[in-house]
């Protein structure tokens, strides 16, 4: 449904990843994933919540979101959890993701701006593209494990979303 009159669908996929198969567990992606939903929802966004996704779950989420998206929509992704960077792409990765190098991140990861290619596609009224990773980067030597730095120099960045009222409104 196109936007009448002023009123534009409000749409957000939220995906909150903390628990992983191969590499170590973050503490916050869900809370901080539960948290945006509720935020999102009390100014009037339409929700989907997913946490612990596998790959192909994720996937799945992702094109089922990008598919729903009409012209003139107000369209939300958050994604919290581990991230990679290599050769200058990111990477989310979900819940089953081995551990891997570089070249393997295109099969077993999942390419950010590929969403964001994909959801501007979709000729909304504006996209949010929202990223809370904990990230490596790497150099382009392939053979570098993604997950090989030591994860107790991790640094933080935290982002607070303020909604002013009407902001979102047409």
């Amino acid at each position: 449904m196109a936007a009448k009159s002023g009123a534009r669908r409000k749409l957000a996929l939220v995906i909150g990843i903390g628990k992983y198969e191969h590499c170590d567990e973050l503490q916050n992606p869900e809370n901080d994933a539960n948290e945006m939903s509720s935020t999102l929802e009390s100014i009037g966004f339409t929700v989907e919540t997913r946490l612990h996704l596998k790959r192909v779950d994720m996937r799945h989420a992702i094109i089922d979101f990008e598919e729903s998206i009409k012209p003139d929509d107000m369209v939300l992704f958050y994604f919290a959890g581990h991230g990679i960077q290599w050769e200058d792409q990111n990477y989310l990765i979900p819940s089953d993701t081995p551990t891997l190098s570089g070249a393997d991140l295109n099969t077993s990861a999942i390419n950010a701006q590929d969403i964001l290619n994909n959801l501007s596609n979709r000729k909304p009224y504006v996209t949010i593209f929202l990223l809370d990773c904990c990230r490596k980067y790497h150099l382009r030597n392939p053979t570098v494990d993604a997950r090989a730095t030591d994860l107790n120099k991790r640094k933080a960045v935290a982002l607070t979303l303020k909604y002013v009222l009407n902001t979102f409104s047409s």
